[in-house]
């Protein structure tokens, strides 16, 4: 079973093509427990795709800058 789950801020979403390789993607989740509901947690992250044969695969994930969610970003969380 999970704890908890990384969600996607939609804002903070951002996709950059790479020529004759792939793509990265940056942006920012908020982590939240599956049990209370409560995103307490913030992170951004990277991934870097690449394509080859037609099918895109995640070559690199990182995940940085975890902090506390300020009290708005709770609350912003709990309104989705």
């Amino acid at each position: 079973m999970r704890e908890g789950e990384a969600e996607l801020i939609p804002t903070t979403f951002r996709v950059y093509p790479i020529k004759d390789y792939g793509a990265v993607e940056e942006g920012e989740h908020r982590f939240c427990d599956l049990a209370t509901g409560r995103c307490e947690g913030i992170a951004k992250f990277v991934m870097v795709w690449a394509k080859h044969d037609g099918a895109w695969r995640i070559n690199s994930v990182l995940s940085y800058g975890h902090r506390a969610a300020t009290p708005a970003e709770q609350r912003s969380a709990a309104a989705r």
